[in-house]
């Protein structure tokens, strides 16, 4: 509040009197930065960084601002309520109802109140509703399609607790759902708190990080009711430094250097820049099909030169799967002077990636004859990390290198395929419950699909054939 003018410091402590002090249902009294967040005038607005800042806190005060009795507006029958409804979402139920967790403490807050019947619980829409007709309700989004249920709703308050374990598909489907109500005087509001990592971090960091959108930095430090020194210590005996560094230090820009498949460092010590000593003798092309959420459509050149090495010429990715056949065309266009002769798209059966197979072939199927290309699908059987284990002892074999032009020709918005790939080749990990904190690794199985046809190329010994094929 230091650059507040006079005037608009008086506002915000009228606000904070009256939606936080003088709120019954509000048992903590918030520190500075929560006083900022809960007194910000921004639709959208993010809390947090570090670990300890107040965020589940910060988030349930936030929400309990505006369900009072002098909310109340008046009806066309003449009757008066609140018609403030805010609704609070984690990623899953057992994130949601965990000791603890933001709903258990609503419950421990308002539990006065309901021993009373003042407030009602309802726990099977895992909703209070108080004397002023104003309700917050608790809900849960693990997949893209739970979205469902929240379609026709209408919230004047959405709060994100641990924004980065979920989509921005989602994030902004339910900040499609805030609607401003006729003759109320409450505003609508966007709030989240979460620290970094995660499956969601990239586009939680583009837009309220490096973006416009507000972000207020929270700390363990500033948080008068932690044991800052007992927590410290706590947080000292992380054994993960990636996590130690974002739960610590709020660091946005930690990324993961030592992993169980591969090293960060030992990955760009085979980058290169391709020259003219050696030839291209044929290529295969990798396709990874985008799914739901933060999935992407992502395509792989792999190159086999004359001198036996492998190398990874080109890369593309994109969360746009509306025109998938142009992107294949033009990824191949700007690549045929490499000599791709194998395309192995991921096939999932019963999947729309193998009615997309179907597709290609109808739509690009004449053309890749006439390049003399052909389509393989893929199965993806077993895990990525799997998947990809073959290649990643490539490269600690120096058998596997990766052209250092992509990290410089292919950023579009901030995002390269090539470092996305290498930081995959670190966090990839065989447990799926350890996947779910990250980002689909979808240019390291790109990678693999390409890689399983050369190693199929190359175990056949077709290299020759081929070569004469394509006039090497």
């Amino acid at each position: 509040m230091n650059d507040l003018s006079k005037e608009e410091c008086i506002n915000q402590i009228s606000l904070l009197t009256n939606t936080i002090y003088n709120n019954l249902y509000i048992p903590h009294k918030p520190f500075d930065q929560q006083i900022d967040f809960l007194t910000y005038p921004a639709e959208e607005l993010l809390y947090g960084g570090m670990a300890g800042g107040g965020k589940s806190d910060s988030l349930l005060m936030a929400a309990l601002q505006y369900v009072g009795e002098e909310y109340k507006i008046e009806l066309e029958d003449g009757s008066f309520t609140n018609p403030y409804s805010a609704l609070i979402l984690r990623r899953t139920y057992q994130d949601l109802s965990q000791p603890n967790a933001i709903m258990d403490r609503a419950k421990r807050w308002l539990d006065p109140f309901t021993k009373k019947k003042i407030v009602k619980w309802d726990g099977m829409t895992k909703t209070f509703t108080f004397p002023s007709g104003a309700t917050l309700t608790f809900g849960y989004l693990a997949h893209d399609n739970d979205l469902d249920q929240y379609q026709g709703s209408e919230f004047q308050f959405v709060g994100f607790d641990e924004l980065t374990q979920f989509t921005k598909k989602q994030y902004s489907y339910l900040h499609s759902r805030l609607r401003k109500v006729k003759k109320s005087p409450v505003p609508i509001r966007m709030r989240a708190g979460t620290n970094p990592g995660g499956r969601g971090h990239d586009w939680v960091k583009k837009k309220f990080i490096l973006g416009d959108a507000p972000f207020i930095p929270s700390s363990y430090l500033d948080n008068m009711y932690l044991d800052t020194e007992e927590y410290t210590k706590s947080l000292e005996k992380l054994d993960d430094e990636l996590t130690k560094r974002q739960l610590m230090y709020g660091d946005w820009d930690a990324v993961i250097t030592k992993g169980l498949l591969m090293n960060l460092e030992r990955l760009h010590q085979n980058l290169l820049f391709p020259d003219d000593t050696y030839k291209p003798v044929f290529s295969t092309i990798g396709i990874d099909p985008a799914g739901s959420g933060t999935d992407k459509f992502s395509c792989t050149l792999l190159t086999y030169f004359t001198n036996d090495r492998l190398m990874v010429m080109d890369m593309m990715a994109t969360p746009d799967n509306s025109m998938i056949e142009e992107h294949v065309r033009n990824f191949v266009i700007r690549n045929l002077k490499y000599n791709p002769v194998v395309i192995n798209f991921e096939r999932e059966p019963g999947s729309r990636s193998e009615d997309a197979l179907k597709y290609w072939r109808q739509v690009l199927g004449e053309w890749f004859n006439e390049n003399q290309i052909t389509d393989t699908p893929a199965s993806n059987t077993g895990s990525k990390y799997n998947r990809a284990r073959p290649h990643a002892n490539a490269v600690k074999e120096n058998k596997l290198f990766f052209n250092e032009q992509i990290l410089t020709n292919n950023t579009i918005d901030n995002y390269n395929p090539l470092s996305a790939l290498f930081n995959q080749y670190v966090y990839v990990h065989p447990r799926k419950e350890v996947m779910s904190n990250y980002s689909s690794p979808d240019e390291l199985d790109s990678l693999s699909y390409a890689y399983i046809a050369m190693e199929q190329l190359l175990h056949n010994n077709t290299t020759i054939e081929i070569a004469a094929r394509i006039g090497g």
